[in-house]
């Protein structure tokens, strides 16, 4: 089915821009000094065409539909009153939601242009003490576009987070799932396994038959404990260079400035070791994110001597008098489970979460 107007938006602006374009319609219609009918048609069109254009795109075309829109109503304000710049707060609304700063930067220094010129055409009406307003009004049409494209990243990253936030919990869900298949039925399987093999050796050697079938229970039990570990594995399993990228990407949409230094291909991480530390390292990175207020974060990870080591590090206003955080208390927790140490530092210079993990558990990890 064909939309007409965004769902997304239907609840909070459909009545608005209806009334909006409406309005300009009939203002248009009812202008003395635009000469023709069919230049008022004309006129509408066009503004309809930017307006909905702009309604729908987020790149180029809503710069395109955007500057369109500037120029047609500071030309209307130019021509006839300088009431018609009001029409551009939609269009300044609009730019705002442009999916980079190039376009805000773009469309603002081409308005800030055309009102320029319509400054210099009313001076005398707009520095009057009753008039003043719109220069207020003017002022705020540039600055709407950024401020909505801030609300609007700001709404983004609190959506990343709680996103990141739900994705622990799950994580951490699937974590304890594993413990009780590992717990329950993994030790279930082994005491049937137990069971099974005493009975064989009670068996009298002359009955084939039931030798035959103990055997086959065997191996469908060690069959069915493979395919509990191999589960288990599966459910834990996190990719820590996957984990790294998208805690890029947070830290990129939170605006601040990232720096990641790794020695992947030269460190061999067990499962359980790589995934831990990706949890470990992922908690980490959303305390900087929701907490430190800080405008960059380095995320080393490297080996030394019998250690391997993961750093996160931030300038931001770092953590005074407060108490840890589950967060970090989850840390150290992991880190402890794997013979290593989770060390927080911290100070007006921001923090530092520094993970360590003994090399000769590694190396066990992946016999």
């Amino acid at each position: 089915m064909l939309e007409w107007y965004p769902k997304s938006q239907a609840s909070y602006y459909l009545i608005i821009d209806v009334l909006t374009v409406l309005l300009f319609s009939f203002m248009v219609i009812v202008s003395e000094q635009i000469p023709s009918i069919v230049f008022k048609i004309v006129i509408i069109i066009i503004y309809l065409g930017a307006y909905y254009t702009a309604l729908w795109y987020q790149d180029s075309m809503l710069l395109t539909a955007a500057v369109l829109g500037f120029v047609l109503t500071a030309y209307l304000a130019y021509l006839d009153e300088s009431q018609w710049i009001f029409f551009q707060f939609a269009f300044a609304d609009f730019v705002g939601r442009a999916v980079n700063r190039r376009i805000l930067w773009i469309a603002t220094c081409i308005n800030f242009l055309l009102l320029t010129i319509l400054v210099w055409r009313y001076q005398e009406v707009l520095f009057s003490h009753a008039q003043s307003i719109l220069l207020a009004v003017m002022l705020f049409i540039l600055l709407l576009p950024w401020l909505r494209y801030y609300i609007e990243k700001s709404k983004l990253l609190q959506r990343e987070v709680k996103e990141a936030e739900i994705h622990i919990s799950m994580q951490q869900e699937r974590q304890r799932i594993a413990r009780d298949l590992h717990d329950t039925l993994g030790h279930t399987l082994t005491v049937i396994k137990v069971k099974t093999e005493l009975v064989s050796r009670l068996t009298p050697n002359e009955d084939h038959q039931i030798h035959k079938e103990l055997d086959d229970i065997l191996l469908t039990v060690r069959t069915a404990h493979k395919q509990v570990r191999e589960i288990i594995s599966e459910v834990n399993f996190l990719s820590l260079h996957s984990e790294l990228a998208q805690c890029e990407k947070l830290l990129n949409n939170a605006g601040i400035c990232v720096q990641i230094d790794h020695q992947l291909t030269n460190i061999l991480l067990s499962s359980v070791q790589e995934t831990m530390l990706a949890y470990s390292i992922r908690e980490a990175v959303t305390n900087v994110v929701k907490h430190s207020h800080a405008t960059e974060c380095k995320i080393h990870l490297y080996q030394i001597e019998e250690h391997v080591e993961a750093a996160i590090i931030d300038n931001g206003i770092g953590l005074f008098d407060k108490k840890y955080g589950n967060g970090l208390f989850t840390i150290k927790e992991r880190m402890m489970s794997l013979k290593g140490n989770a060390e927080v530092i911290h100070d007006q210079k921001g923090v530092k979460v520094l993970l360590t993990m003994p090399r000769h558990t590694i190396q066990e990890g992946v016999k």
